[in-house]
C-alpha cells in the first residue's frame, strides 16, 4: 500500500537580526556597538546578538570568562549560549570597528525550550466520527468526519493529519493521525489544555460515493510501517464501517444512513 505521511518540520533561524524590543535586552544600538536581544537569560538559552554598521567584513566576538560558551557566528550576527551561570563580559571587533563590551548576566535556572511539534503514538487514542454528506444541489454524497483526541494538549496546538485516495482507483481511504503542532510561533505559551479537534472530509478525492466495498486504512505518524486495515461497505441504504477498535482508533458510529 502506497504510504502518504506528512512531516511537519519546525525550523528556527540560528542567526537573526534583533529588530524588536526586549524589555531587558538592547535592540537599538548605535552603529559600532553590540545589539543583543536579552541581557539576561538562563543556562543554555540562545541569546542572538550583532555588531551594528558591521555588514561585510568578519567579526570576532570574545567572551569573558571563557569556557562556558557556544557561540555560532554569521557575518555581524552571533548565537551564545551559555553552560554556566554568572556575568559574561562580551565584545566584538572587525578591522574597523571595536565595540564597547556589554554583559550578559545568565541566572542558575535551566532553559526549557519551547515544543512546537509533538508525535502521536500509540499512547494516544482518536476517535474517528463518520459522516454521510448529501449535496442538496447535485449528485455528489462524501465521506466527512471528525476526529478528537483522548489525551489533552495545549491550547495552542492543532491537530494535524493527512488524507489519501488513491487516484484514479478510488478503492482505498487512507487517514494517518501526525501529531499535535503549533498554531503560531508567535505564541508558545501553554495557558491551558483540551481535547484536540478537527473537522474535513474526502469529497475533493471521492466526490461521488458509489456503492461498494472500500479498503480503510489508518495509522499514527510514529507507526509509519504499520498501517491498520478494516473496510468501509457502501450499500444503496448504509454505510458499514468493518474496523478493529483495538488498534487504538475508535471509528463511531459503524453504520450510517444514507
Amino acid at each position: 500500500m502506497r504510504k502518504l505521511l506528512f512531516y511537519l518540520a519546525i525550523l528556527a533561524l540560528c542567526f537573526c537580526v534583533v529588530s524588536s524590543c526586549q524589555k531587558n535586552g538592547e535592540p537599538n544600538a548605535p552603529e559600532g556597538e553590540i545589539a543583543v536581544s536579552k541581557l539576561k537569560v538562563k543556562i543554555n538559552e540562545p541569546d542572538s546578538m550583532l555588531l551594528v554598521g558591521a555588514d561585510n567584513k568578519e567579526v570576532t566576538w570574545m567572551v569573558a570568562p571563557s569556557g562556558f560558551d557556544t557561540i555560532r557566528t554569521a557575518k555581524n550576527a552571533a548565537r551564545i549560549k551559555f553552560t554556566k551561570a554568572g556575568n559574561y563580559t562580551i565584545s566584538a571587533k572587525n578591522s574597523d570597528i571595536t565595540s564597547k563590551s556589554i554583559v550578559i548576566t545568565v541566572i542558575d535556572s535551566v532553559y526549557a525550550p519551547p515544543v512546537y511539534f509533538i508525535p502521536f503514538d500509540k499512547s494516544d487514542s482518536i476517535t474517528f466520527v463518520p459522516q454521510y454528506v448529501k449535496s442538496a444541489k447535485s449528485d455528489s454524497a462524501y465521506l466527512a468526519f471528525t476526529i478528537s483526541t483522548k489525551k489533552k494538549y495545549c491550547t495552542n496546538f492543532m491537530f494535524t493529519y493527512s488524507l489519501f485516495v488513491p487516484f484514479p482507483l478510488h478503492d482505498k481511504y487512507y487517514i494517518n493521525f501526525t501529531g499535535a503542532v503549533i498554531k503560531s510561533l508567535d505564541n508558545t505559551a501553554c495557558t491551558g489544555t483540551a481535547i484536540l479537534t478537527a473537522h474535513n472530509n474526502y469529497a475533493f478525492y471521492q466526490p461521488v460515493l458509489k456503492e461498494g466495498v472500500y479498503k480503510f486504512y489508518a495509522g499514527f505518524g510514529q507507526d509509519i510501517n504499520t498501517d491498520y486495515e478494516g473496510s468501509m461497505e457502501v450499500t444503496a441504504t448504509q454505510i458499514i464501517f468493518h474496523w478493529d477498535d483495538s488498534t487504538g482508533i475508535t471509528i463511531s458510529p459503524k453504520v450510517l444512513a444514507r
